[in-house]
Formats: C-alpha cells, structure tokens, sequence
C-alpha cells in the first residue's frame, strides 16, 4: 500500500513538472511572436513614409523664383511735416479796466479767469449791459459824425474786426454810428441815438487794452455802487510778440499754417516774429496761455489741450512764456516712400536714387517705419526704383529737407522692402 501511494506520487510531480516546461514555452514564443509583430509594423511605417517622400507633390519650376527682386515699386503720400512749435511770447505788463459809469451793478462776467473778448459785455449797470470794446487808441473825447482822428480811426478799425460795416478811415461816419449800434443791439446795450446827441464818448462803453483779456482779480461785485473811473479789474499780462525758434534742422522749409485754439494762421517761411494782432489775440485766449498766466507770477510750467506753457521772468512783469502749438506745411508735399538702401550720395537733406541703372536727384523730407520718403521735382517723377542702386553715378538734388541719418544709409532686402507695400 505505500509502495503504490509512493509511485504515484512521483507519477504526479513528474506530469507537473511537464506541464510547468509546456507553460514556459509557450509564454516564450508569445513574446517572440509580440516582438515580430511590431517589428513588422515599425518597417511598414518606415516604408509608407518612404514611399510619400519618394512620391510626394513637386512645386511647378515656373513657381519657383530663380531671381532676386532688383526693384521695387514705389507708393506716393502726401507730407505735411507736422510737428510742435515753441513759441516765445514776450508779456506785456498786467492792466487795470475802469468803470465808464455811474450806478448799481446788478450784474457781472468778469470773475477771476474768465475771458472778456471786444464787443461782448462786462457787467450790468441798473439792469442795462456795458459794452466792452478795444481799440487801437483810446476815446479821450466826444465823437459825432464829422469828427476825424486816430480815436475815430481806432474805433472803426474795432467795429470792422467784429465784422460790421464801419469805414475804412479815420472819420466818424453816419456809417460809424450804424456799425456801432448794431453791435450794441446784439449785445442789449445802449444805442447811439437822438438823446445823447448822435454821439460817443469815454463814458459809452468798457475800453479794454486787447481784443481779449483774461480777468485776474476782479472788484466787481453785484450790489456795489460803482463810479466812472473806479477799478473794475486787473487783466493779466498780455502777449506782445511771439518768437519763432531757430529752425530745427530736420524742418522741412516753406510756408506753414500754426493753429491756435480753432484758429490756424499762415506764417511765411523765414519768418521769426509774429507780430499779428488777430494771432496775438488767439494766443491771449488759448488754454495752455491763461493756465501759465493764472497760475502765479513766478516762474512754473503748466499744460492742456495738446499745449503746453512755461513762464519766466514774471508773467505779469513783462516777462516771457514759452507756449508750444501745432503747425504744419501751408502746401504739403507729394513724397515718394523708398526703401533706405535705394538712397546714395544722401547729404545736406540732399540724395540719389537708381531708377533702372539711371540716377536721379531726391529731396530727403523724412525717414520713418523703415522707409525714406523724398520728392523729387515734376520731371524726375518715378513709380519704381531700384533696391539696391546699380550706378554709382553722382547727381546734383535740390537743398533743404531733412539730413540723411542712419536709416538712410542702412541695408534693406528686397523682401522687406516689397513687405512695407
């Protein structure tokens, strides 16, 4: 009986130890199998791309630039060269207004910073406006038609700038005192009439010493009892003159247009002091002006509305302010935008381009977003120009404009000169 348990037993471990090579055998040839496998895909990858790569779509040889762009075209704008201007306004000294009358305010415009322009109104008097006007000479005595003088002259030349039909001399008109009163209506203010004779005088309106003044401290004040002659207010200082610095180098020359406020006023090339008293007005009431005045009579800076201000020597002591405005070419320019490689000889705002192996004299005006822009005179037009240029020839430009700088002289490929198009 043992002897027969024992020998099976052995029969069992020996099945069992078969059993365990079968199972290890066969795991052995799946791994080889797996191995094959993706070795077989990994070939069959490697020989579609291949096979694209080998059969892949050729670009056309007629697509396929065999050439370097020589020229370009060349696009045209108009250039008006405009930039700020610093003006050096030299002050007048601050002025004191008086009353022309008698009587009871009972109304006012003129507080501190308000501006009071000729042929408006500074205060009521017993509920009737006051006039104010500015002439080139003031009243110092009684006007009737028939009387000549350079008051008479002042105050027809006054009446003419506000737009009415006064006459251009110095004869107090029929015409005058029609001028005068139509004035005086739109403004609710005392007529010239019968009751006071036909006549004008030192007592009929405010004399104010600029077509426009700013207050800088009034004494008017509604409920006072006012006298002919007593003080009203001070103005502040008001401009004389207005320098214009020496021109910057880059400064296209010609005749330019300055705005003041929404006024623009043409000033003559070589022009270096403004003298016009319709500018100097316009000066007087912009913004960036009366800031700087208000602000102290010691020196300060102050800036708004696109200008800007800077007072010295005492605003209201006849000192200056540096007051900055736009301007801009009267006629602007047709300039040509090239590429700066296609500039040589550039000298003194001066320079050549290559126009098919050709030179051709330029005007430098400006340099800017990787282009040069130049006029050239009516016969030397051009729409094309050669990037990079093929003579070395000299040729004799017009002067002026703006000197060569370093863009002008650098290197530009054809590829970036087509993409500034």
């Amino acid at each position: 009986m043992d002897r027969t348990q024992t020998g099976n037993g052995k029969k069992e471990a020996r099945a069992a130890a078969k059993r365990n090579r079968a199972e290890q055998r066969a795991a052995r040839n799946g791994v080889a199998v797996s191995i094959v496998v993706l070795l077989a895909l990994v070939m069959l990858a490697v020989g579609v791309g291949g096979g694209f790569l080998l059969t892949r779509s050729q670009i056309p040889p007629s697509l396929v630039s065999t050439t370097k762009a020589t020229t370009v075209k060349v696009s045209s704008t108009q250039f008006d060269d405009s930039r700020s201007v610093a003006l050096t306004v030299a002050l007048g000294e601050s002025s004191t207004v008086t009353s022309p009358v008698n009587g009871t305010i009972t109304g006012t415009s003129a507080s501190a910073g308000t501006t009071i322009y000729s042929g408006g109104t500074v205060f009521d008097v017993d509920a009737k406006p006051i006039l104010a006007l500015h002439t080139d000479v003031p009243l110092y005595r009684t006007l009737t038609s028939g009387t000549q003088g350079p008051d008479a002259a002042g105050l027809n030349a006054a009446l003419r700038r506000l737009g009415y039909a006064a006459p251009d001399s110095d004869w107090m008109t029929w015409d005058t005192i029609a001028a005068y009163n139509a004035l005086a209506d739109s403004e609710g203010a005392a007529r010239i009439s019968a009751d006071s004779g036909w006549s004008i005088g030192p007592g009929s309106f405010v004399w104010l010493p600029a077509d426009s003044v700013t207050v800088k401290q009034s004494s008017i004040a509604v409920g006072r009892q006012i006298t002919a002659g007593a003080d009203l207010f001070t103005t502040a200082a008001i401009p004389l003159k207005a320098t214009i610095p020496a021109a910057a180098s880059d400064l296209v020359a010609g005749d330019r247009m300055i705005a003041i406020g929404d006024q623009t006023f043409t000033v003559p090339a070589g022009t270096t002091e403004l003298t016009d008293p319709a500018l100097l007005a316009a000066i007087n009431a912009s913004t960036p002006f009366r800031l700087a005045l208000l602000g102290s009579d010691q020196s300060g800076s102050m800036s708004a509305g696109g200008g800007s201000a800077i007072a010295s020597g005492g605003a209201s002591a006849g000192g200056t302010l540096n007051v900055s405005y736009d301007w801009k070419l009267a006629q602007p320019l047709t300039a040509l935008s090239v590429p700066p490689s296609a500039v040589y000889d550039a000298t003194g705002g001066s320079g050549c381009v290559s126009v098919d192996a050709k030179p051709v004299p330029v005007t430098i005006v400006a340099s800017q977003l990787g282009k040069t822009m130049v006029s050239v005179d009516g016969a030397s037009a051009f729409d094309h120009v050669d990037v990079t240029p093929r003579t070395s020839a000299h040729c004799s430009a017009a002067t002026g404009g703006m000197p060569a700088d370093d863009t002008v002289s650098s290197g530009v490929t054809a590829h970036d000169a087509q993409g500034g198009e």
